[in-house]
Parts: structure tokens; C-alpha cells; sequence
């Protein structure tokens, strides 16, 4: 997509506060018309005393001021409202740019999410964000004075001098190639900025996800060496931008400034000792020198918004490479079935993340409804890719999932996950209310009951209540206590099938108890599938499924695996060292 694309793809969002851009730039129109008449009056004031100062001249002087003062106050009140609704304006662009982002990433699949750096996502949310925030805060507000003032400026000139205001007009095609040539320089080192200070945000958060473990294994300096490296890249590039802003901007304009300057003396030199040639009054003089300087001051900050323009451009090609990217497609049709049931069937199902490497393969699996099944193997077998078909995260390359008799690719992705509950290894709290992380309508009577099924009853001790606040994560609580909250939530939202991800696998022996009769609570009239690496806990499972490669090796219960003699027996001894 073109830059200017982008760019009127941002503009878009202004349709959202129509109202505060409306009386933005009208206050922006009035407020700038002031403050050039404003100095055209005080023009005046200095032709007034060129000659004799009579008492005329004195009072009219005085009237002159007090109509500049009065303009000038009016001029700043018009700029206060005109910052107060171009603001509120941007920012309410920039709730809609942070919504819409938000919004896409929820929807997109999970595929995603496996190569995407956390720190990438939420500097898309962020900081990306804000770039195109102040983009428009400042870059547009001051854009849209700028043109404004220069029409008013020039509008002016024409009326006092043509042949001035005619050799004045140089200057913006002379601007113009600045521009040009500054873009031209320095567009490359603000996106590579913007690229660097993306990669920055993302070390940072993944450091900081992971600052218990770097901390374990001592490996702060390496960390910081890390960031280092990203960080001097970002500081080498910002270095390039800055000498290329104080050559181009500072510098030369700073000379252009002492050059025109010194044609106005020269132009009115001249005509004063020609006999006055061109008309020219002290006021005319000091008109010029006020309005030059505006003028070459305006397209200098014009110049400069150029970078910041870049800059939102270059955030805007990051936001847009999400915003491209496509959701999750729901093409299923059945969006609820009467007779929904646990039932589940793996018909020659293959399965490859990546191209032809398969990590699941040929896998035929046939689970009665409410019955208990167990899932083992080792890491990298294809346990967990087995849910995430189950649950649509993704599809079969080969094969057929079918949940209740009904190839799940014909669910609704709503409808099918509606039916299915998880609790997975890392129980995770949301920030909020304990009721709000159990029962998502609210219900007290709901999440209470659910509470004291699993055995979490205890929870709601030493003044907590259904209405405490959840810190982020939960970290206000412990992990056993998390688990049987997740567990609760699981049965809260009474589901046909339950998927247990590793749920005992973070919580000491004690707490496993605890949690495997809140599993067996939760069991009763549901299929329930369990992933478990402590083979322990799924003695009682109806039917055991051992996974090896990506293959299914050996299925049956407990005792029958035992006398098979094979991986699952291996898997036992080395856990126990007995066979019971």
C-alpha cells in the first residue's frame, strides 16, 4: 500500500469525531485570520510616526493598540478552543485506531501468535498507536495552521505589495525541494526507527515475562547485552535523523533568514533614496520583516512535521500489517444442535504446522460420550495438537475431526467452543472480579455453587467475597487456588466436553488432591480429556491413548497397557519404579 494510501486510510478515522474537527478548524480558521491582521495593525502604528506626531495620529495610535489587544486576546481564546477540540478529536482517532487493532488481533487464528512476539503485538497496540495519535494531535493541527496562515499571510502582502509577495512565493517552491530532498534523505532512517524501536518494545516485554528465569540462571548481563544490541541500533539510527534535521532545518534556514533579511533593508534602502520608488513605510518595512519570518518559520515547522508524517507513516505500515493479515475464518454452519453430544471421532487425521512435517499422523480415535480419556506421550507426540483440533484452533490437513456425528469444520467456531471447556497447565486469573473470572454473566449463585463442587469453598475465607479484585495474572492468589478457580469456571459454563491440559502438573502433592476431586466432581456427565504427564492421575480412565511421533502406539486402560509391556509401561516404571 502507497504511503499516501496509508495515510488517507488514518485520515478515515476522523469520521468519528466529525463534531470536534469541525469546530477545531473553523477556531483554527478565525484564530489564525486574527493573529495576521493583528500584525497588520501594528504595521500601522509604526506609519503613524514617520512624521510629525500630532495629537491625531497619538489617538489613533492608541485605537490601533486597542484593536490589536482586542485581537490578540480573541486570537487566544480561539487557539484554546481550537487545542481543546483538535486534541479530543485526535484522541478519540486514536481510541478508534487502538479498537479496530485490538478488535482484528482477537479474531485473528491462533496460527498467528506462534511466530509474533508478544512485544511486536503490543507495540502495534501501543506505541505504533500513539505515533499516528500524535500524528495527528500535532502534525495535522499544525498543518492545517500553517496553510492557513500562509494564505492569510500572502493574501495580505498581495494587497500591500504585489512585487514583494510575488518574490516571496520563491521561497515555497525553494521549501518544497528542501522538503523533497530531506524526505528523500531521511524517510529511510525514520522507518528504520520505528523498526527498531518495534524490535526494542518487544525484547523488553519478553525480558520481562521471563526476568525469573533470567534472574535463575544469572544471565542478566546477557540480557542487557541483548537489548543493548537493539538499542544502539535505534540510537545509531535516531543520531543519522538528527544530523540530517539540524543541516536541513536549522542550518539553512538560519541562513535564509539573514539573506532575506538583508534584501528587505536593501529593498527599502534603495527606494528611500530613490525618492521613496516603491511606496515603502516604516510599517510596510516591519510588515515585511514580521510576515518573512512567519513565513520561512511556517514552512521550516512544515519541513519538520515532514518527519513526523514519516514517522506516522511508518507505524501506520505496522498497523497495516496486522490489519492485513486475515481473521479467523468461520465457515461453519450449525450454529446449535439439539442433540449435541460428547461423542468424538479421529478418522485418518494428519496434521502438519509447517508445510509437509507432520506432528500428527494418521490418527484414529473413537470416544463414547461422557467417558474419561487420557492422553500421554512425550513432548513433541501431538497430545495438545489433538485439542487444538478438536477446538477448531486449527484444521485436519487430511482426515476428519467429528464431534456428536458432525464434522466440526460444519460448527460455528461460537457454538463448538460454547460446548467445550479447558483448563490448561498455567492457570491464569483475569484482572477483575473473582465472579467476573467464574461466571462470565454474572451470576453469584452460579460461581458460588461451582466454587464449592471443586472444593474451593475455602477460598471465599478471610473477607473474601465473590466481589474481590483479581490482580493482574492473580497474583493475589495461589496457584492451587487459581487451578480450582479455573476449574470452577470450567463447570460454570457446563460444557458437554472438558479438556485438561497438564492441570495438576504446577501444584505440589497436596494441592493435587485437592485439584483431582475437583476433577472427579466435574467429570460426572461430560466427556472429559485429559492430558497428563503424571500417568498417576488417570489410573481411572476409561481409555488411555499413548502417543509417540506424532503416532498412535497403544490405546486401552490402566491395567491393559501395563500387560502390553510396551512405551506406556516404560513410562510407568520410570515414573514409579513398581507396576500396581
Amino acid at each position: 500500500m502507497k504511503n499516501s494510501q496509508l495515510l488517507f486510510r488514518f485520515i478515515a478515522y476522523m469520521k468519528s469525531a466529525k463534531k470536534e474537527y469541525f469546530i477545531g478548524l473553523i477556531s483554527a480558521l478565525l484564530a489564525t485570520g486574527a493573529s495576521v491582521i493583528a500584525v497588520y495593525l501594528l504595521s500601522k502604528v509604526f506609519d503613524g510616526v514617520e512624521g510629525t506626531i500630532t495629537e491625531k495620529i497619538v489617538y489613533r495610535s492608541i485605537i490601533i493598540a486597542l484593536g490589536y489587544g482586542v485581537i490578540l486576546v480573541s486570537s487566544g481564546v480561539l487557539t484554546y478552543i481550537r487545542n481543546v477540540y483538535l486534541i479530543k478529536g485526535a484522541n478519540k482517532v486514536y481510541v478508534s485506531i487502538q479498537k479496530q487493532i485490538y478488535d482484528h488481533i482477537q479474531n485473528l487464528p491462533i496460527s498467528y501468535f506462534d511466530n509474533m512476539p508478544a512485544g511486536s503485538v503490543v507495540s502495534r497496540i501501543t506505541s505504533d498507536a500513539n505515533v499516528i495519535r500524535r500524528f495527528f494531535t500535532n502534525t495535522f493541527v499544525n498543518a492545517v495552521v500553517i496553510i492557513l496562515k500562509l494564505l492569510f499571510i500572502y493574501g495580505v502582502l498581495f494587497t500591500v505589495d504585489y512585487r514583494y509577495a510575488l518574490v516571496m512565493l520563491l521561497l515555497i517552491p525553494l521549501m518544497y525541494g528542501i522538503m523533497t530532498l530531506y524526505n528523500k534523505l531521511n524517510t529511510g532512517n525514520i522507518i528504520e526507527y520505528r523498526k527498531a524501536h518495534t524490535d526494542c518494545t518487544a525484547v523488553i516485554n519478553e525480558g520481562y515475562q521471563n526476568l525469573e528465569v533470567i534472574k535463575a540462571f544469572n544471565n542478566e548481563k546477557e540480557s542487557i547485552a541483548h537489548w543493548s544490541n537493539f538499542n544502539d541500533h535505534r540510537y545509531k539510527t535516531a543520531i543519522k535523523m538528527n544530523k540530517i534535521d539540524s543541516v536541513m532545518l536549522h542550518t539553512f534556514t538560519g541562513f535564509l533568514n539573514i539573506i532575506i533579511f538583508a534584501g528587505i533593508i536593501f529593498y527599502y534602502s534603495y527606494s528611500y533614496f530613490n525618492n521613496n520608488k516603491f511606496g515603502l513605510t516604516l510599517g510596510m518595512v516591519y510588515l515585511f520583516i514580521n510576515y518573512t519570518q512567519d513565513i520561512i518559520y511556517r514552512l521550516t515547522d512544515f519541513t519538520m512535521e515532514i518527519s513526523v508524517y514519516t514517522r506516522a507513516i511508518g507505524a501506520a505500515k505496522n498497523i497495516e500489517e496486522v490489519l492485513k493479515l486475515k481473521v479467523e475464518e468461520d465457515t461453519g454452519k450449525i450454529s446449535t444442535k439439539e442433540d449435541f453430544r460428547g461423542n468424538i471421532k479421529f478418522e485418518n487425521v494428519y496434521f502438519a504446522y509447517k508445510d509437509d512435517n507432520y506432528v500428527l499422523k494418521d490418527i484414529n480415535i473413537d470416544i463414547e460420550e461422557n467417558k474419561t480419556i487420557a492422553f500421554v506421550g512425550s513432548t513433541g507426540s501431538g497430545k495438545s495438537t489433538i485439542m487444538n483440533l478438536l477446538i477448531k484452533f486449527y484444521e485436519a490437513n487430511k482426515g476428519t475431526v467429528s464431534i456428536s456425528g458432525e464434522d466440526v469444520k460444519n460448527y460455528s467456531r461460537d457454538y463448538l467452543r460454547s460446548q467445550v471447556a479447558i483448563v490448561l497447565q498455567d492457570s491464569f486469573l483475569f484482572e477483575g472480579t473473582l465472579l467476573e473470572n467464574i461466571d462470565a454473566n454474572g451470576n453469584e449463585k452460579v460461581a458460588k455453587e461451582a466454587l464449592e463442587r471443586v472444593g474451593g469453598s475455602f477460598i471465599l475465607e478471610n473477607g473474601r467475597t465473590l466481589q474481590s479484585q483479581v490482580e493482574i495474572a492473580g497474583n493475589n492468589f495461589s496457584t492451587g487456588e487459581k487451578q480450582l478457580i479455573c476449574l470452577a469456571r470450567a463447570l460454570a459454563k457446563n460444557p458437554k466436553i472438558l479438556i485438561l491440559d497438564e492441570s495438576t502438573a504446577n501444584v505440589d502433592s497436596e494441592t493435587e488432591q485437592y485439584v483431582g476431586r475437583a476433577i472427579e466432581e466435574i467429570k460426572h456427565n461430560r466427556t472429559t480429556l485429559i492430558i497428563a504427564h503424571r500417568l498417576s492421575t488417570i489410573k481411572n480412565a476409561d481409555c488411555i491413548y499413548v502417543l509417540h511421533r506424532g503416532e498412535l502406539v497403544e490405546q486401552g486402560t490402566h491395567n491393559e497397557l501395563l500387560a502390553q509391556n510396551g512405551r506406556y509401561k516404560k513410562m510407568y516404571e520410570t515414573q514409579t519404579g513398581t507396576i500396581n
